[in-house]
């Protein structure tokens, strides 16, 4: 029997995030096939993030193409919109969504970061909520794998770092999270901290096979900010964030949903409405957003 073909990006944040994915699809055989040449992450050349599917266009061509059966992505890094012809199947277990802080000094906080210390982050949303609670920082564009924002904050090219908790986590890093981030303060970006798998919609059998990884919570969450991206034109760097919860209470289940739409000033809309039906929720959170000027702030950021 031919093993499942699972394509990962070949970053090492990626190849962490993946690793416990071919663990619990055991003792179905797979085989990794990582991408090298994704526009995010090339050393060289390095594609904008002001545009949607940086991250994902290589390998969403080879399972087009039916090189590979599976694709792993970073739930906030895939494509808004479905591509043709594929489908996200499978959604994991949702990681901690909050941003976290790192420093080379551990009892640092984001309160007690002196005035005027670099901060590096190359995120509008992480900026735009930096100039809003600490006007006093320094704000220094830093782009790459989370990796290499370590070393350059282990080289003192900057004095702290804001990344994602579940970044940290899934590089065995969660003792260097000096301050796991209020969402008040800094609020997540649509689709954080869930590992989503693509496949070919047709593709009935590796659609069963990775199934059992399947979690409907999450699910429901994820479709929840996705459509919020979609009606809201985001993308993975857009100024727009938010996320969806499930209130469970036992007898009843409801989802609460966030969204936030920031211009670089600080200027901001932030809605939250709560359903018996996260769409439907998600729904009213964007026409209470538009009504209130939120697509403006869009084209001005």
């Amino acid at each position: 029997m031919r093993p499942v073909r699972i394509g990962a990006r070949a970053s090492k944040m990626s190849l962490m995030q993946t690793a416990p994915v071919l663990a619990q699809l055991a003792p179905t055989r797979v085989v990794l096939h990582p991408f090298y040449g994704a526009g995010g992450d090339r050393e060289q050349d390095r594609a904008p993030l002001e545009s949607d599917g940086v991250f994902s266009e290589e390998i969403e061509a080879a399972l087009l193409a039916g090189e590979i059966d599976v694709a792993v992505h970073c739930l906030k890094d895939a494509p808004t919109h479905d591509t043709e012809g594929l489908t996200m199947a499978t959604y994991l277990r949702r990681d901690d969504i909050r941003d976290c802080l790192v420093t080379r000094d551990p009892e640092l906080r984001l309160d007690t970061l002196p005035i005027g210390a670099t901060v590096g982050t190359a995120s509008v949303r992480r900026t735009a909520a930096l100039r809003t609670y600490r006007p006093d920082l320094e704000v220094v564009p830093l782009r790459g794998p989370v990796d290499e924002r370590l070393r350059a904050l282990f080289s003192h090219d900057v004095d702290a770092l804001i990344v994602a908790s579940c970044s940290m986590e899934r590089l065995g890093l969660r003792h260097r999270i000096g301050e796991r981030i209020n969402t008040e303060i800094i609020c997540p970006p649509l689709g954080a901290a869930i590992i989503a798998l693509q496949t070919r919609e047709d593709d009935m059998d590796t659609r069963k096979k990775i199934s059992k990884l399947h979690h409907l919570e999450t699910e429901a969450e994820a479709e929840a900010e996705r459509l919020v991206l979609r009606q809201m034109g985001g993308f993975c760097n857009a100024p727009l964030a938010g996320y969806c919860t499930t209130n469970d209470a036992g007898d009843s289940v409801t989802y609460t949903v966030r969204a936030r739409a920031f211009s670089p000033s600080g200027t901001a809309v932030d809605v939250r409405r709560t359903g018996e039906d996260a769409t439907r929720t998600a729904l009213a959170v964007c026409h209470t957003l538009t009504q209130h000027g939120a697509l403006d702030l869009a084209k001005a950021a």
